[in-house]
C-alpha cells in the first residue's frame, strides 16, 4: 500500500529551494555558515542590549593600546609623577613613621601619648565644621560614651554567640529596632553588617540566587540609576551581576521609563535610593515598587546615607512620600547607624522582607572539614564593638533625640538649598529633600570645580567634586549644619572671586575634564596609584619614588 501523499509546507518549499542542486558538502558549508551567522547576530544583540556596541569595542580595545610601548611609557610616567605627589602629600603629618615591629615592647604610657598626639591631628580636620559628611555627630562627649562602650566588647565576637550572649542580644535587637523605624512587620529581618557596602553587596548576592533558585536565571542583572552608589556597581564586579544604568530626570531622580525600558526576563532586582549620594535626591519609590509587583523582582531601598534621617522626618515636620516597608514590593532595604545613627564606624543593617529572601544571602558550607559554617553574610569573625556601640547610641538618643539632630540637619540643608538658588551664578542641582546640597553654575566660564577649589583653599571647606554632570556638593551633618549662614556666605565670596580670574582655579576642573575624555581603563590606572600611595608605608616627606 502506498505511503500518503503529505504536501509541503511553506519552510520545506523554501529549504528545498535553498539546496537544490547542491552536493553533500555545499549543504554542510551553508548550514554552518548559516548557524555561524545566527550566532554573530544574537551576541550582536546581546552586546546592544547589556552596553551598547561603542562601549564594547572601547572595553575591548583600551587594554590592548595600554600595552603598546609608546602609550604605555607615557602611562608609567604620568603615574609615576602622580605617585610621587600622592606620597609628598600623605607624608606630610606623618608621626614616629616605622616599618618593622620594635624589639622590645613600648610602654603603655608612650603608646597612649603617641595616639594622643595622632588623635589631635585627626581631629583638627573636621572640628570647625567645614567638611562634607564623614563626622557626623562631633561631640568628644558622645565620642567618649561610645568609645566607653566599645572598648568593653573590643575582643568580643559575635560569631560565638555561645560564649557571647549578651552580644549576639544586641547585634539581634539592633537589627529588630532598625526594622521598627522602616516600618517592617513580623515577616521582616535583616542582618547586622560592616558597612553599607557590605550591606548593599548582601543584598545583591540575595537577589543573584533568589533569581537562580526561583527563576532559573543564569545571566541576571540589576537596573539601577545612574546615581546610585557605587557599591552596586561593585556588587556587580564581586558577584557576576550585570548591571544596567537608568537616566535620571532634571530633579537627578530615576527615569522611571528609561528604568522600566531596560528591565528584561534576566533582571532580578531594581534600585531606588532615599537619598542618594551625589545629589540627596529621593527617587519615587511607589512607582519602582510597582514595577517590581508586576514583573514579579526585587526593590532595593538603598537609605545608607539617610537612614537615621528619613524614619524621623515626619515627626520633625519635612514630610516623605512612602518609602519603606509600608510600600508593598519593597522587598529590601539597607540603613548605617554609623552615620547619622551617630553609632562608631562598621555599623550597617540590611533588611529583608521576608525570612526566604535572606536566606539566599547566607553561605552555607556543610561538608568542611572543620565542621559545618554558616555565616549569615560576607565576614566571619566581626568585632563586637561597633554592635554594642550601636546598641547604645541607639538607645541613648532614641526617637525623640534622632528628631531633634533631624530637624537641624534637614532643616539646614533646606536652608542652603534656599540661599544658593539667591547667588546669580549658581543654581541647585536636583531636588534637595535630606541632607545633601550639589551645586553647580549657571555661567558658561565658570566652572563648578573652580568655586569647590575657591572654597577649599580661601575658606577651609572641603566639598565633595561630583561629575555627569559636573558639580560640587556638601552633605549636611550636625557640625556643618552649625555652619550653614558661614557657607552661604563663603559661597558668595567665593563665585566674586572666581569671576574676577577663574584661571585661577582650575585644578579639579581638569582632573575631571580629562577623565571625561578617556576611557576607564585608563582613570583605573589612575585610581590604582591613589590606592598603592594610600596603602603605602611611609617614612619621611622626602621619601623618593
Amino acid at each position: 500500500m502506498p505511503a500518503p501523499h503529505i504536501p509541503e509546507t511553506r519552510l520545506q518549499r523554501a529549504v528545498n529551494r535553498l539546496f537544490r542542486g547542491k552536493d553533500a558538502y555545499g549543504v554542510l558549508k551553508t548550514t554552518v555558515c548559516g548557524m555561524l551567522l545566527l550566532r554573530l547576530i544574537r551576541f550582536v544583540v546581546y552586546i546592544q542590549r547589556r552596553q551598547g556596541l561603542f562601549a564594547w569595542l572601547i572595553e575591548l580595545l583600551a587594554p590592548k593600546l595600554k600595552k603598546l610601548p609608546m602609550v604605555r611609557n607615557k602611562l608609567d610616567k604620568e603615574m609615576a609623577g602622580q605617585m610621587a605627589s600622592f606620597r609628598k602629600k600623605f607624608a606630610e603629618e606623618l608621626t614616629d613613621p616605622r616599618h618593622k615591629l620594635p624589639e622590645r615592647g613600648m610602654a603603655e604610657e608612650d603608646i597612649l601619648s603617641l595616639m594622643q598626639k595622632r588623635k589631635e591631628l585627626d581631629t583638627k580636620h573636621w572640628q570647625a565644621g567645614k567638611i562634607t559628611g564623614a563626622v557626623y555627630h562631633g561631640d568628644q562627649a558622645h565620642y567618649g560614651f561610645i568609645s566607653k562602650v566599645f572598648g568593653q566588647w573590643g575582643f568580643a565576637n559575635p560569631l560565638h554567640p555561645g560564649i557571647h550572649p549578651a552580644l549576639r542580644q544586641m547585634d539581634s535587637e539592633v537589627v529588630r529596632m532598625v526594622i521598627g523605624l522602616f516600618n517592617g512587620n513580623d515577616d521582616c529581618c535583616g542582618a547586622f553588617t560592616t558597612g553599607g557596602t557590605e550591606s548593599i553587596l548582601m543584598a545583591m548576592k540575595a537577589y543573584r540566587d533568589w533569581g537562580k533558585a526561583e527563576k532559573g536565571i543564569t545571566d541576571p542583572n540589576i537596573v539601577i540609576c545612574n546615581t546610585a552608589h557605587a557599591a552596586f556597581d561593585k556588587a556587580g564586579k564581586y558577584f557576576k551581576i550585570f548591571v544596567k544604568h537608568a537616566k535620571t530626570t532634571p530633579d537627578m531622580q530615576v527615569d522611571l521609563a528609561d528604568l522600566t525600558r531596560l528591565v528584561d526576563g534576566n533582571t532580578v532586582a531594581i534600585v531606588g535610593s532615599c537619598c542618594q549620594y551625589a545629589h540627596g535626591a529621593v527617587d519615587p519609590i511607589e512607582e519602582l515598587a510597582q514595577l517590581a509587583l508586576r514583573r514579579n523582582i526585587g526593590l532595593h531601598v538603598d537609605c545608607c546615607l539617610g537612614g537615621f534621617l528619613v524614619p524621623f522626618m515626619e515627626k520633625a515636620g519635612f514630610p516623605l512620600k512612602p518609602f519603606d516597608f509600608r510600600v508593598p514590593g519593597v522587598t529590601s532595604i539597607s540603613c548605617d547607624p554609623h552615620k547619622y545613627g551617630f553609632a562608631p564606624k562598621g555599623s550597617s543593617v540590611v533588611m529583608f522582607s521576608n525570612k526566604t529572601l535572606r536566606h539566599h544571602m547566607y553561605c552555607y558550607l556543610t561538608d568542611w572539614t572543620g565542621g559545618i559554617y554558616a555565616t549569615p553574610t560576607m565576614t566571619g569573625s566581626r568585632a563586637g564593638g561597633p554592635v554594642a556601640a550601636t546598641w547604645a547610641a541607639m538607645c541613648k538618643f532614641g526617637v525623640e533625640g534622632y528628631v531633634e539632630t533631624t530637624k537641624k540637619i534637614v532643616g539646614a540643608c533646606r536652608k542652603i538649598s534656599k540661599g544658593v538658588e539667591e547667588i546669580e551664578g549658581l543654581r541647585v542641582l536636583g531636588k534637595p529633600e535630606v541632607c545633601v546640597v550639589a551645586i553647580t553654575t549657571t555661567k558658561e566660564k565658570m566652572s563648578p570645580y573652580a568655586v569647590a577649589d575657591c572654597m577649599g583653599k580661601s575658606f577651609g571647606w572641603e566639598v565633595a567634586s561630583c561629575q555627569n554632570p559636573p558639580c560640587f556638593h556638601l552633605a549636611l551633618t550636625l557640625p556643618t549644619s552649625k555652619n550653614a549662614d558661614l557657607f552661604l556666605e563663603n559661597l558668595k565670596e567665593a563665585v566674586t572671586i572666581v569671576e574676577q580670574d577663574p584661571q585661577a582655579w582650575t585644578s579639579t576642573a581638569g582632573v575631571y575634564g580629562m577623565a571625561a575624555s578617556l576611557p576607564s581603563s585608563f582613570l583605573e590606572d589612575a585610581a590604582a596609584t591613589y590606592l598603592d600611595a594610600m596603602t603605602e608605608a611611609l617614612t619621611t616627606p622626602a621619601t623618593e619614588s
